[in-house]
């Protein structure tokens, strides 16, 4: 499988139950691009550093959420999907077309 690539560096942090993705452009955080990411978000995006892999992604969900294969399928290419459309990571399209 192919692996995702970050694009820009991001600074993560957990607020009050929350975790916040902050993009970097330039020399400064884009305060007007701040991600809050829920459970399964904030999962995936911590797994980026480790395994671009989709099919390991979608395992991760599995094992965390007891989620059926599927719906941790749609749920990772949502998830990147989103993070593409920002400009946040690169998917390969063989990486796009496996989730």
């Amino acid at each position: 499988m192919s692996n995702l690539v970050k694009k820009l560096p991001c600074v993560t942090r957990r607020i009050a139950d929350e975790t916040l993705l902050i993009p970097i452009r330039g020399q400064a955080a884009d305060l007007d691009a701040i991600y809050v990411l829920n459970d399964t978000a904030a999962l995936l995006w911590s797994q980026l550093d480790t395994t671009g892999d989709v099919a390991t992604l979608s395992a991760v969900l599995c094992e965390a959420f007891e989620v059926s294969p599927e719906q941790a399928a749609q749920d990772v290419a949502e998830f990147l999907a989103a993070l593409e459309e920002s400009g946040i990571i690169e998917v390969p399209c063989a990486a796009s077309s496996a989730a």
